[in-house]
């Protein structure tokens, strides 16, 4: 069943139910007013027949000039007042009964049978009881009316009856139209509701449709956030659950590539160096004298591949397993650092004929040692790489209040603006040629941006082509975990 169904069958029930419900109470108020009305007036008739009997009675023994009629003679005499009361219209009959209960008078049995059930009887022997008959013609119903009455000393009984049929087809036709009112109105609030919860329940099939749409892959859908209502809100939180889904996916794809691209760079710097390698070994086996300067050539040739292929493997292994490794920081003097890495890169820069100026505080920096040096050193590299003979790179830093910046700058070659944002892939090289001749794999700065980002820095890189390079490094001087620390306590 669905969701319009549950809403509008049970209001509907209810509804009609409240609509029924009123419609009898109101239908029984007024028939209660009316039979009310008709049992007073009833009673008032059988009040007038009764003094008008007593009368006539009385008027008899007078008119015989006795004291007292006796009990023979006062039936006849009511007999005879009683045949003298016109009949029909609201006065269906009269029947008279002596104090043993025989029939003295019946007008009911002039072309009526008597009336079904037993005769009212009265609470107070002094009252008058009514009861509601069904008469012996279709559709007509008689209102019984008995009370007692005293004559010349003796207790008879008067018993009349009046027609209330058109009080009663009144009541049907009331009761008729008290259903076709609620019929009527049953149909008409079951047509408004439905359009009530059609309407209301339009959005949420609207978010329906646009769901549907996102659960089957189009998650650049937007549901519409009209209103201030829940499904308002509803939507909101779908389209920040449909935003989310997307930016996972196109990260997922934009991991997927990388991934693919990293690959197909990884293969193609494997294949040079093995080319070269193969190549070469295969000229040394061959059969033929292989002149010494020669075999010393190649030799010299397959030694710098293999060493190609060491560092290249190295600084892959390096960045695959940045992320996994168990990483210990500890404060370490930044000017101890680089020292460390002045010396390892002193044989080097002076086969390159380069000066290393060095202008660090001895200000303790939360850092894995080993990784951090090989940070210095890459970036350093770099910079040597990009520089001719001659030439000057420096390293500085300076501690702010909640962070040490890092300076290392290069006044080589520099780096076209257009490249600087895909410098740190994997495996870019922006001129191949010389990089490879270089020793290079394209694989430095993306290692110094992982670096980094262990250590919770950030990294950014000026180049002017024909001016150099400036990298800027950014750490904080707290331990790690401190800042999680208090952000808990907060």
């Amino acid at each position: 069943m669905k969701l319009w169904q549950k809403i509008f069958l049970p209001t509907l029930a209810l509804m009609v139910l409240l609509t029924t419900l009123t419609s009898t109470l109101l239908l029984k108020s007024s028939r209660d007013a009316l039979w009310q009305r008709e049992y007073q007036r009833a009673a008032t008739q059988q009040q007038y027949l009764a003094g008008m009997l007593r009368t006539g009675v009385i008027s008899q023994r007078l008119q015989r000039g006795v004291i007292q009629l006796g009990a023979a003679e006062t039936g006849r005499a009511a007999a005879q007042v009683l045949t003298q009361q016109a009949e029909g219209g609201y006065l269906a009959g009269i029947v008279l009964y002596d104090a043993g209960g025989a029939e003295l008078y019946n007008s009911l049995l002039h072309g009526r049978p008597p009336a079904q059930g037993t005769l009212p009887q009265p609470a107070d022997p002094a009252g008058t009881a009514l009861k509601l008959a069904e008469g012996g013609k279709s559709g007509e119903w008689l209102l019984l009316c008995s009370m007692p009455v005293d004559l010349e000393g003796g207790s008879y009984r008067l018993l009349a009856a009046y027609d209330v049929s058109d009080l009663q087809r009144q009541l049907a036709r009331q009761a008729g139209a008290a259903v076709a009112r609620c019929l009527a109105l049953s149909l008409l609030g079951a047509g408004l509701l439905l359009l009530l919860v059609r309407r209301l329940l339009r959005p949420l099939a609207a978010l329906d449709k646009s769901a549907k749409r996102i659960a089957a892959g189009r998650y650049s859908e937007r549901l519409p956030e009209g209103g201030e209502d829940e499904l308002a809100g509803l939507a909101a939180d779908m389209n920040r659950l449909a935003g989310a889904v997307q930016q996972r996916v196109e990260q997922l794809e934009e991991v997927a590539e990388e991934r693919k691209a990293f690959i197909g760079n990884l293969a193609h710097e494997m294949k040079t160096p093995l080319t070269s390698i193969l190549g070469f070994a295969d000229l040394l086996y061959l059969p033929s004298q292989v002149p010494n300067d020669k075999r010393v050539e190649y030799a010299c040739v397959i030694s710098e591949e293999a060493k190609r292929l060491r560092a290249l493997s190295g600084r892959l292994l390096e960045l695959m397993t940045l992320g996994s490794a168990n990483l210990v920081f500890e404060p370490v003097s930044l000017r101890e650092l680089a020292d460390e890495v002045a010396v390892s890169l002193g044989p080097v820069l002076a086969q390159g004929g380069l000066r290393l100026c060095c202008d660090c505080p001895d200000i303790p920096l939360w850092v894995d040692k080993e990784l951090f040096k090989s940070l210095l050193y890459n970036l350093l590299d770099n910079g040597r790489k990009a520089s001719e003979s001659g030439g000057v790179l420096r390293l500085a830093a300076a501690a702010g209040q909640d962070d040490m910046a890092i300076l290392v700058r290069d006044y080589g070659r520099g780096i076209p603006q257009k490249e600087l944002d895909k410098i740190c892939q994997p495996f870019y090289m922006v001129d191949k040629s010389r990089s490879r001749k270089a020793g290079g794999a394209g694989l430095g700065l993306a290692l110094c941006r992982e670096i980094v980002a262990v250590h919770r820095g950030r990294m950014q890189i000026d180049s002017r082509v024909g001016q150099g390079t400036l990298v800027t490094l950014h750490f904080p001087l707290d331990a790690p975990g401190k800042e999680e620390e208090g952000g808990a306590d907060g």
